[in-house]
């Protein structure tokens, strides 16, 4: 397609890495690469040739975690400026409908606008519930809808009803691959579980550490290596706490691992890391929750057990960690559904996006 001149809005700052920011940075490059001009806006950071900040950020609660967010008349302010300088064939706005970046540049919006909802939630959303009044006129501003998931398409669509094309997030598989170092120190004899995530209660790492010591009972050879976490003050036997990793070592944990696994208690739109970890040669352990079910394919690339059953999980682990044939089996069935998920083949379904964004701009306005 024609090199497009694209405004990318993250409603999340840029000083705090997460899945959102991650998303917005990979496409943003392989967009570069393909020859389009793309500026990432949103708070944090600092402004450079493909980089606009917003301001500062302010801490929320959101979805049992918290998101450092932007708002108010400045942001407004900064995002109006910029938008009425800016020759911008199309903004990519990721959220944006909840109070940021994102929903001022919806606002402000002098161009084409493709959205992509992230979230994920079982139970609904109270703040779309309460807002849908409000949100109802601005949400009909958006010329392309899209989701990274079945799951959250589930959670938007039941209050912004509408045509929603699913955008998956992407794995960048130049990086998260086999081949490349591992965590030397932890490479040896043993065998090697991994946990990567933040430090929140949904994201289940208290019921993998409850079926640890269940599995080392029969396989005292085991260790966990947990990366995004600091280490509490009791030690626990087996645990390895890499806290949190520089991005250049992430793809090192991976590789050092012989399975990841991913407990997450609900709540996630679609899980990247089981595709990195996947992108990377390993099999799987996750939650059997409607995001995950997306991407990992359960006794083909891994497992899927309840979601906050220690013992579930531990009875799988054992059954895995005997049966190397199915690891291995798992292992090339994992790299190859990874594949589906590269940058490389899911950014032309976004460029996509854009020309039809373009082609709808301005209708029924």
């Amino acid at each position: 397609m024609n090199r497009m001149n694209i405004g990318m809005v993250s409603p999340y700052s840029w000083d705090f890495p997460g899945g959102v920011n991650r998303h917005v940075e990979q496409l943003a490059d392989h967009l570069r690469g393909r020859g389009h001009r793309v500026l990432v806006i949103a708070p944090g950071g600092q402004d450079g040739v493909d980089f606009f900040s917003v301001g500062g950020s302010f801490a929320v609660a959101a979805n049992q975690s918290r998101a450092n967010i932007s708002f108010g008349p400045r942001v407004a302010a900064r995002m109006r400026g910029l938008l009425r300088r800016e020759p911008f064939d199309a903004l990519h706005l990721h959220e944006p409908l909840i109070p940021s970046a994102s929903m001022l540049a919806l606002y402000f919006s002098r161009c084409a606008t493709l959205a992509t909802f992230h979230a994920a939630r079982e139970g609904g959303s109270m703040g779309y519930r309460l807002a849908q009044p409000i949100l109802r006129k601005l949400a009909g501003r958006i010329d392309v809808k899209a989701v990274v998931s079945p799951a959250a398409r589930d959670l938007v669509s039941r209050y912004f009803p509408g045509d929603y094309r699913i955008l998956p997030n992407g794995v960048d598989t130049a990086r998260f691959s086999p081949e490349g170092p591992a965590l030397q120190e932890w490479t040896g004899s043993g065998f090697n579980l991994v946990f990567v995530g933040r430090d929140e209660p949904r994201k289940g790492l208290d019921v993998l550490l409850q079926a640890l010591p269940l599995v080392r009972a029969s396989h005292p050879e085991v260790r966990l290596l947990v990366v995004g976490v600091e280490e509490p003050s009791s030690a626990q036997a087996g645990v390895v706490w890499l806290g949190r990793l520089a991005d250049g070592l992430v793809p090192a944990a991976y590789r050092s691992a012989d399975i990841m696994i991913s407990p997450a208690l609900g709540m996630e739109s679609f899980g990247i890391v089981l595709v990195e970890a996947m992108a990377s040669g390993v099999p799987v352990m996750a939650s059997d929750i409607p995001g995950y079910r997306a991407v990992l394919e359960d006794g083909v690339q891994g497992r899927l057990f309840p979601p906050g059953d220690h013992l579930a999980l531990a009875d799988a682990l054992n059954r895995l960690i005997d049966d190397g044939a199915a690891r291995e089996a798992m292992a090339a069935a994992a790299l190859d559904r990874a594949a589906m998920f590269s940058w490389e083949n899911l950014v032309e379904d976004v460029e996509e996006a854009y020309g039809d964004a373009v082609s709808l701009y301005g209708r029924d306005r």
